[in-house]
């Protein structure tokens, strides 16, 4: 597997496991919209985005958000 490969699964894997039940600000700048996907690290992992505020993609409330079936 060349880098490119290999940095694209890695990217691939950090934002396939949260999705943003609703708009979240950081530092008073929209970064995620509901639905979106959320990356785990560094912004759920190091608590920069609260759990609170991301729902595992595939749970019901990550359906609710996104419309798509978990």
């Amino acid at each position: 597997m060349s880098d490119v490969n290999s940095f694209q699964a890695a990217q691939e894997a950090n934002y396939s496991k949260w999705v943003a039940k609703v708009a979240i600000d950081i530092d008073g700048a929209r970064a995620f919209n509901p639905g979106d996907p959320v990356p785990d690290d560094p912004h759920v992992k190091n608590g920069i985005v609260s759990r609170d505020l991301v729902a595992g993609v595939n749970t019901k409330a990550a359906q609710a958000v996104t419309g798509q079936e978990a």
